[in-house]
């Protein structure tokens, strides 16, 4: 009722032309609603239309936000990335808060300095709905058609790409759709194929380290990622989604049983492999923000096993830093094949001078195949002479629960909340780690780029991620989750980290060098790909990169569902283009 009444009001009916109007309505133009259109919409949505106001605005003394003591409260949160997700004006990486040389955001290191003398919205959204129910969602789709004003979708923030920030926008913000259920026998809707037991529901805001306690709560486990504060229902869970158990039980998209969602034309609507399953099969791998919004997400999860832990950090101490480099990633290299087949996981980050390697392995026992798996190379590394070891050995966790803290505090390190970054990154396949030669142009590939990574940017690492679906190779092409995933071994990750804007001509330097990490990796996996939640924004070929043959059939039902892309976002399925 809520929803017809306010088609009514608004003089149009449900549906959509088959033509792109653009969605290119801005602030002071005169398609731009006038106020009372604006507060309009805002009765509908039972009062939960507001301005946009960027997180660090208390503390900008020029603003008209500013509050000393709100600010204070801003500065102590402002690195925190749970307290950061709960601001609708801001995102985890400063590049997508920001706009050139306009933003309004403070000094990670010092929260106390501002980095912009006058506080703007930068890329922000103009304007949000904190949506509380999916009729407030239609009732924004029906606002922003009848205006011609573009919309984003964003729960936390937590993209590489800042897909979920769009200035002059109306922004659907889900971060406050947190519930969650468990059910240990599902009936799935009008769809008796994918009745099964032991399903989680997620709404769309729920971040991962509240998701990991509630199932953990039912004697579950999740196939999230190792980040707590990100929003795994998201570009997470629609675009892939990696995490501890991808080696386990696969990608989280993979383990996706049903969801419901709210499509262009307005309309709510629960889909699964039975009821719109070209749009399910879409919305697992192809991608958040780009069919539908989605609000619950259902999916697969599993009795809890304990979580065992290798850990071995050391600063190189030789005389020739990179020959130890190198010869620590190539025994990594050599070991690969072997550890897949054991199903273990985590990542080894590498860096100029030192290696931090952070394994795990999901398992019902005391460690022990984890101990037996790894001990080659934990002897290799604890006998060499040029490294000065912090830290080595092995933890067991009762559950994925009590594993947070040492997530969280290796999220701190490595994916700091409130600076700058630059992702690269690229799949390799099975077939580069099974030939010396293969093997040594991997590594001499992988140590050129941290190399040169450090020479473009003073903050810099390359994460070799192992999480990867060894165990499901979706033959059925069930998922629209991009096909090399299914062959690879290592999801290798260059980052750049900075905390203050950079000079134009610097930043254009970092990128572009950036994108040439990735040549000689390219050239070892022709056909390959990279994940495109974690990869360079500014990758050329990306609908084959990020999609690959998946692209076409995408794109398909993208049009079908969402015919004039009121759905748009940065190098997703149907993105407009440079022009944008």
């Amino acid at each position: 009722m809520l929803l017809a009444s306010l088609i009514s009001s608004f003089g149009f009916t449900v549906g959509i032309a088959a033509t792109d109007p653009g969605y290119n309505c801005r602030p002071g133009q005169k398609c731009w609603p006038s106020w009372q259109e604006w507060q309009q919409l805002n009765n509908t949505v039972n009062g939960h239309l507001y301005s946009t106001i960027p997180m660090a605005a208390p503390c900008y003394e020029n603003s008209t936000s500013y509050n000393a003591g709100v600010c204070n409260v801003v500065e102590s949160n402002y690195n925190d990335s749970i307290s950061r997700g709960a601001y609708l004006g801001q995102t985890y990486w400063l590049n997508w808060e920001t706009c050139g040389t306009s933003g309004c955001s403070l000094e990670s290191a010092n929260p106390e300095e501002t980095l912009y003398s006058t506080c703007s919205l930068g890329r922000l959204a103009s304007y949000y709905v904190d949506i509380r129910n999916a009729s407030h969602i239609s009732a924004t789709l029906q606002f922003t058609q009848a205006h011609n004003i573009r919309i984003s979708v964003k729960n936390t923030g937590h993209d590489f790409f800042g897909r979920s920030t769009v200035p002059n926008s109306l922004a659907i913000w889900t971060h406050n759709l947190d519930t969650l259920d468990f059910h240990q026998n599902f009936t799935a809707s009008n769809c008796p194929s994918a009745n099964g037991q032991n399903v989680g529901e997620i709404g769309a805001g729920v971040v991962a380290g509240d998701a990991y306690r509630f199932f953990n709560s039912h004697g579950m486990d999740i196939t999230g990622g190792y980040e707590e504060s990100v929003g795994i229902a998201g570009g997470f869970g629609q675009g892939g989604g990696v995490g501890s158990y991808t080696t386990t039980y696969g990608l989280m998209v993979d383990n996706a049983v049903e969801f419901e969602v709210v499509t262009a034309d307005g309309q709510v609507r629960i889909i699964n492999e039975c009821n719109d399953a070209e749009l399910f099969w879409a919305m697992r791998g192809g991608g958040g923000g780009t069919y539908a919004v989605l609000t619950k997400y259902r999916v697969q999860v599993y009795p809890s096993l304990p979580i065992h832990a290798y850990n071995f950090d050391a600063n190189f101490t030789g005389v020739n830093a990179t020959q130890t480099l190198r010869e620590i990633m190539t025994a990594h290299a050599n070991s690969q094949i072997e550890w897949s087949a054991q199903l273990v996981t985590g990542q080894i980050e590498y860096f100029p001078g030192k290696v931090s390697v952070g394994m795990n392995l999901p398992y019902g026992d005391d460690g022990s195949k984890l101990k037996s798996a790894t001990a080659a190379f934990d002897h290799f590394l604890r006998n060499r002479t040029d490294l000065g070891v912090t830290q080595a050995g092995y933890t067991s966790y009762a559950t994925y629960t009590d594993f947070l803290a040492v997530t969280a505090a290796d999220a701190r390190k490595t994916e700091p909340a409130g600076i700058f970054s630059q992702l690269a990154s690229r799949l390799i396949p099975r077939e580069v780690f099974t030939t010396p030669q293969t093997v040594e142009a991997l590594v001499d590939g992988v140590v050129e780029g941290i190399l040169k990574a450090r020479s473009l940017i003073n903050l810099t690492g390359t994460q070799v991620v192992l999480e990867t679906p060894v165990t499901n190779l979706d033959s059925n092409n069930m998922t629209s989750a991009l096909p090399a995933w299914r062959n690879a071994l290592w999801h290798v990750i260059h980052v750049g980290e900075w905390e203050k804007p950079l000079a134009p001509e610097v930043l254009e330097n970092a990128t572009s060098g950036f994108l040439q990490l990735l040549d000689p990796l390219k050239a070892l996996s022709p056909g390959g790909g990279a994940y495109f939640n974690e990869a360079h924004y500014g990758e050329p070929s990306w609908e084959e990169t990020f999609f690959g043959a998946n692209y076409d059939r995408l794109l398909e039902i993208k049009n079908k569902y969402d015919p004039t892309h009121i759905f748009d976002c940065f190098k997703c399925v149907g993105w407009r283009g440079e022009q944008e």
